[in-house]
């Protein structure tokens, strides 16, 4: 798995590209690509695109898509919303700071029954995830819940400036499953 991305933010636009498993195989150029374009219309509300580029190894074609996004900023909330690529579904972000150390949010994803493409697949669902995170003074905790019955969490814990300790675990209901992980990270 090789992935590569790069990110430039400029005084009233950010541009993405990300490039998954990029190749080329007898001949062609294979892999996932990605790139996306926010600009500010006002210093407020901002809108963008999201174009996508997939081609698997082998003799398959490649596939093209576009989503469109907005987002308007208030004072401590932000508000999304997104057109899916192929006109696949909607998704809809709401996230709020609630105090100097809370945050929470909500992310509504509703699929379009008998629209999915070859990349997205044909699902007939909505998926709706609430979160939350609440800052120690040198550790953060967050968790979220979403409407299938999946619970995550995720606690990263500073040890010294370098050093970064993360806990998680999810449990999905639906699944009768559990995982847990745990992270070092020196930064």
């Amino acid at each position: 798995m090789l992935s590569l991305d790069n990110e430039y933010t400029g005084a009233d636009f950010s541009a993405a590209i990300k490039a998954m498993n990029p190749s080329i195989s007898e001949g062609l150029l294979t892999g996932t690509f990605v790139g996306s374009y926010l600009q500010a219309v006002t210093p407020r509300l901002s809108l963008g695109l999201e174009g996508m580029y997939q081609r698997p190894v082998g003799g398959y074609g490649p596939d093209c898509l576009v989503s469109y996004a907005g987002r308007y900023k208030g004072d401590g909330w932000i508000a999304s919303g997104q057109l899916l690529a192929g006109a696949q579904g909607v998704q809809g972000s709401y996230w709020r700071r609630l105090t100097d150390k809370v945050e929470a949010g909500v992310d509504v994803n509703l699929a379009f029954a008998g629209m999915g493409g070859s990349m997205m697949g044909g699902g007939k669902e909505g998926v709706t995830t609430l979160g939350a995170k609440y800052d120690f003074r040198q550790s953060s905790f967050r968790a979220q819940i979403d409407s299938k019955g999946k619970l995550g969490c995720l606690l990263e814990k500073r040890v010294a400036p370098p050093v970064q300790i993360t806990f998680a675990g999810e449990i999905d209901q639906a699944k009768v499953s559990c995982d847990d992980y745990h992270l070092m990270d020196g930064r």
